[in-house]
Parts: C-alpha cells; sequence; structure tokens
C-alpha cells in the first residue's frame, strides 16, 4: 500500500494511492488525524482493508504533498554511509562507525514541493535518500527483531550546504 500525507484546500489529511488519485483515509483510520497517528494505533491495516476497492477522493492534481511524516517525533539520518560519497568529500577517512546528524520537521518538502537554496551559500547540495519510518517505541532491538518495528520506507530528498559541511569534521 502507498500512503501519503498530503493538504487539500488548506486542509492537512492523509491518504491511500491509487492508480486514479488519492483516497482519504482520515475517515477510515477510526480517529487518528495524521498518518503518524494512524501508524502509532496500529490502523494502516484498518485503512488498507476499508480502502480495498474504493474510489479515489481526490485527483493527484488537486492535492498538494506533504512530506510523508509531516510531524515527525525524530529525524535522524546517517551521513558518508557509502563509498563514493566519502571519496567525493576529498581526503577524508571511511569512517569506522555511522555518522549520525538530524534533520527538523519543517526542513522537509513533500513530493513535488520546491526546495529553497539558502542564500549564505552557492553549494547547495540534495541527494536521494531512502527513508525508513520506525512505527513503534524501541529500544535495543536485536538485528533480528528490527524490521518489526518499520512501518515501512518513502523515498526523501535531502538539501544540504557542503560548503558549510566542511566547517566541521
Amino acid at each position: 500500500m502507498k500512503i501519503t500525507s498530503f493538504s487539500v484546500n488548506g486542509t492537512n489529511s492523509f491518504g491511500v494511492v491509487t492508480g486514479d488519485g488519492i483516497i482519504d483515509a482520515k475517515p477510515l483510520a477510526g480517529g487518528p488525524q495524521t498518518l503518524r497517528g494512524a501508524i502509532a494505533a496500529g490502523a494502516l491495516d484498518v485503512i488498507a482493508k476499508a480502502a480495498e476497492g474504493k474510489a479515489a477522493d481526490y485527483s493527484l492534481d488537486e492535492i498538494e504533498f506533504l512530506p510523508v511524516i509531516p510531524d515527525p517525533d525524530k529525524i535522524f539520518c546517517v551521513g558518508l554511509n557509502y563509498r563514493s560519497h566519502v571519496t567525493e568529500g576529498g581526503n577524508r577517512p571511511e569512517p569506522e562507525w555511522p555518522m549520525i546528524f538530524t534533520r527538523y520537521p519543517n526542513s522537509q518538502v513533500g513530493h513535488l514541493q520546491p526546495m529553497i537554496k539558502p542564500k549564505a551559500s552557492d553549494k547547495f547540495d540534495f541527494e536521494g535518500e531512502m527513508a525508513v519510518i520506525i512505527g513503534k517505541t524501541c529500544r535495543h532491538v536485536s538485528e533480528a527483531d528490527a524490521l518489526s518495528v518499520v512501518a515501512g520506507y518513502s523515498c526523501y530528498n535531502d538539501g544540504s550546504i557542503r560548503d558549510y559541511q566542511r566547517h566541521t569534521s
């Protein structure tokens, strides 16, 4: 199931993406008002079942895509997570451990929304990423159980100011 957050006429919702458009899932979710809330409530299966065979409520032309989870609790990112990305940065050793950094909810953009280049730099860079959406509160999850806390995956567009990144290690 493909699911997204969106806005239509200034009202935010979330829905199931179909070949014809979007089925508004908020009325199907049984209470949660956001996709994050629906995931936390375990309502995705209910939404999937209720959406089966239902016609789209909105065409893709009628909606504005929001970030998939517009109100995340945390956004953790892993930097320099493949060799060619390490070498493109110049003379830098391959990291021994994952390089973790954060993003903030207001720095996200939805599908087809513009990323704004800051005036502070001309070294604006962007790259496609894969986002893993954790759907359950967890801590110290074993490798064998890791996928049990994943609610889904999404494409994610990451924008960075490269010259500012090089100001520190």
